[in-house]
């Protein structure tokens, strides 16, 4: 190989390096972006599973000798699946962030409420305990360690900013059937489906996006959505039941 091409090869390889660096486009507010609303239910593939019921091995006195496992919630008339996080992925520019930056994280009745919930970034997390036992709330990001505090009865809250997007798994090491689960999002463009699956994103510019979902148990699934410039959009999934 020539000295000219191997310093043109070189100069293609730092080219190529900076383009795979590059960060992904941050989210900009632009009013006029969008005025489409994608609406849809998630609903469940199959017949729901009865739900277990765990054996308390602690504090049972107070929280009972066992609890029902809640993480999966169907409607019975619809099928549809409750407190499925559902986010639309590839906007670059639409709405602000709502305005509500406070997650209150409670420890009550040997349980966090609640139990799985979607904030935006920079959101203030406030951790309290009603219950008259001790509580531990133990937050992971990525299998490392985000907060770990012990939280007796009558103690004070504890605050934590959410900077980051990602999605935080909370476990009560005390009580290990206590579980949430908080998603951030860098952008406003993700709900919480209702008691009967349904969901609504609001102000949606045109284009195509995927469209996300996650369930506790059921996974992570996705589809593609193509946005018009207004009106509506119906973004309807199935979630295949467990076996």
């Amino acid at each position: 190989m020539t000295r000219l091409r191997v310093v043109h090869k070189a100069v293609l390889m730092m080219i190529l390096g900076v383009v795979m660096t590059e960060p992904a486009r941050a989210y900009e507010v632009d009013l006029s972006a969008g005025k489409t609303t994608v609406r849809g239910q998630i609903t469940l593939r199959g017949p729901a599973p009865p739900a277990e019921r765990v054996t308390v091995l602690r504090d049972s006195a107070f929280c009972g000798e066992a609890v029902t496992n809640e993480s999966l919630l169907v409607d019975r008339s619809s099928n549809g699946v409750a407190v499925v996080v559902v986010s639309l992925e590839g906007v670059t520019a639409g709405k602000p962030l709502p305005d509500e930056r406070r997650l209150a994280l409670e420890n009550r009745a040997c349980r966090f409420s609640p139990r799985v919930k979607a904030v935006p970034a920079g959101s203030q997390l406030e951790i309290n305990n009603a219950d008259p036992v001790l509580h531990n709330t133990h937050i992971r990001k990525s299998d490392a360690t985000f907060l770990n505090v012990a939280l007796p009865p009558g103690g004070k809250t504890i605050r934590k900013p959410l900077a980051d997007p990602g999605r935080l798994d909370v476990r009560c090491d005390a009580h290990r059937f206590m579980q949430a689960t908080i998603h951030v999002f860098a952008h406003p463009y993700f709900a919480v489906t209702d008691q009967a699956g349904k969901f609504e994103l609001t102000q949606v510019p045109p284009g195509t996006y995927r469209l996300r979902v996650w369930h506790e148990i059921l996974g992570m699934q996705e589809r593609t959505v193509t946005v018009p410039a207004q009106g509506q959009a119906i973004a309807n999934m199935e979630l295949q039941a467990p076996n």
